[in-house]
């Protein structure tokens, strides 16, 4: 019961304090692997923590899905990654309307993977990714944003995990 009672104490508490917003995003991903180039998506809610007029911090949860398919050497590949990432983002709004962020993450990825005629691979791995990048704000409650990310997401069946993503996303704060 003491433990129950802290716990809700110290939600109630950070909560008032960090003047957190919620908001939801989705972005477009150009993703350059170990096959070649890809277009993903990935949809993302984030939690503002902090409200302030220049560094806020954010917490992000975010669900890739990437497509690799391709020749690597005479063999051809045919496989996916659905990285399920969390995030934390430091802003930097100097101004009321430019930002830039920086971010790093961890997560699991669920890779799939078939060699041209061998049974596909499937596998469950640790994912990581870093990630820079600019934002616009515009009417206040929506962010364009532009970044580049490195996301790893282990080898799978001879194909490497290393994903160099370009994201163009867009996000309605509430």
């Amino acid at each position: 019961m003491k433990n129950r009672f802290f716990t809700v104490s110290l939600i109630t508490i950070l909560c008032s304090v960090s003047h957190g917003s919620l908001s939801i995003g989705l972005s477009l991903l150009y993703d350059n692997n170990d096959l070649g180039a890809e277009i993903g998506f990935a949809p993302k809610v984030d939690w503002q923590i902090t409200d302030n007029d220049s560094i806020n911090h954010t917490l992000q949860a975010e669900l890739d899905f990437l497509s690799m398919e391709g020749k690597k050497g005479t063999i051809m590949y045919d496989g996916s990654a659905k990285p399920l990432m969390f995030n934390y983002l430091m802003d930097w709004n100097p101004g009321d309307i430019f930002g830039l962020y920086a971010g790093a993450g961890i997560g699991v990825s669920f890779n799939s993977m078939t060699e041209a005629t061998k049974a596909e691979e499937k596998s469950t791995d640790f994912a990581w990714q870093f990630q820079l990048g600019t934002s616009l704000t515009f009417a206040e409650s929506y962010k364009l944003n532009l970044g580049y990310r490195h996301l790893n997401t282990a080898e799978v069946n001879k194909v490497e995990g290393g994903h160099n993503i370009i994201d163009l996303g867009f996000r309605f704060q509430f």
